[in-house]
């Protein structure tokens, strides 16, 4: 699952945890939908190497009216921020019910067009709603050292790691 997000995120290898610096709620978000794309890649690459029949695809819903505009990174538990506070009063932005957004995920999911790397989103309005297309991943997530990088770090940080040879 991306976000238009991920086009401001950036891996910090240094401190993927975010242990050793200020946490930020935003930027944390930004980073891990970059990293979800980057993984999907990754995963497709390798599926492909090894010849396994797998397709890692991913898709975002584009601006898609859910309570996770409301609720922020709470859930509903805490205050919110500014930012969430004037982007729900404001609703400047195009948005689309939660059945069409969810159709991105699906098509990602189900389609036999999907293809292994794609990357799916809404194709109307600056992406953010309408009948699902081909979406733009950041060019961060086409960077193959670190989308290996990241992966080897996945391993290391789950103790799990990906069989050489599909049984």
């Amino acid at each position: 699952m991306g976000s238009g997000a991920a086009g401001y995120g950036r891996i910090d290898f240094a401190d993927l945890q975010w242990t050793s610096r200020n946490y930020s709620a935003s930027r944390s978000y930004a980073q891990s939908k970059l990293a979800d794309m980057i993984m999907t890649r990754e995963l497709a690459r390798i599926a492909d190497e090894r010849g396994w029949p797998l397709l890692s695809t991913g898709a975002h819903p584009g601006y898609t009216r859910t309570n996770l505009q409301t609720a922020g990174a709470s859930l509903g538990n805490g205050r919110r921020s500014l930012g969430t506070t004037l982007l729900t009063k404001l609703d400047f932005l195009p948005s689309q019910g939660a059945e069409q957004g969810a159709e991105p995920l699906l098509y990602a999911a189900t389609s036999p067009d999907a293809v292994a790397g794609g990357y799916y989103g809404p194709g109307g309005r600056f992406g953010l709603v309408g009948p699902t297309t081909t979406a733009r991943m950041p060019r961060k997530a086409f960077d193959t050292a670190v989308n290996a990088r990241l992966w080897a770090e996945a391993e290391r940080l789950t103790g799990v790691a990906l069989p050489v040879h599909a049984v």
